[in-house]
């Protein structure tokens, strides 16, 4: 089979998801170095609650710590998903359909209330899933581009060796 070569720019439309937005969000969770701190407060939770366990006896108070530990392991206390849903439901800018132009300039960002293009020297990096593509350009600021929204393979690789050559990294 032969792949064509999608030619830029690039013009993408769609429209946001929730569940777009909570995965960009664990996708960027995943390379920072706090996934790796949580997994060592989920043993030390699990710890104390071996140590209580040992010291008091099986009472709630000392095995408490077993379950906390396996919801710190999956990353399940955090608030950070509540907070998402909290932005999304109550910012106008996730209701509104997106069409974004991607070239060699950058990327236009035009909706029904914004109109704004971002030089791609804006962006320091990209990560990829098997859903979509984080433009990151800050702390917890990225960009998403749900894979949903490319007509072809072609466009997406496209788009990849294009943020390669932009941002000097493989998304």
């Amino acid at each position: 089979m032969e792949t064509r070569r999608a030619a830029l720019p690039l013009e993408l439309t769609f429209d946001n998801l929730l569940s777009e937005q909570l995965a960009a969000e664990r996708l960027y969770y995943s390379s920072t170095i706090f996934w790796k701190l949580d997994k060592i407060v989920s043993v030390l939770l699990v710890g104390f609650g071996v140590y209580l366990t040992n010291a008091a006896g099986f009472v709630w108070w000392s095995v408490v710590w077993f379950p906390l530990g396996v919801l710190e392991w999956f990353n399940l206390l955090s608030l950070r998903p509540l907070q998402i849903w909290f932005w999304f439901k109550h910012n106008p800018k996730f209701a509104e359909t997106y069409r974004l132009g991607i070239d060699e300039a950058g990327i236009h960002f035009r909706t029904n209330t914004i109109d704004s293009r971002l030089a791609w020297d804006h962006y320091n990096s990209c990560l990829e899933n098997d859903r979509l593509c984080l433009l990151i350009y800050g702390t917890r600021m990225y960009s998403v581009i749900p894979k949903r929204a490319f007509n072809s393979t072609a466009e997406l690789d496209a788009f990849r060796s294009l943020v390669n050559r932009k941002l000097g990294r493989r998304p």
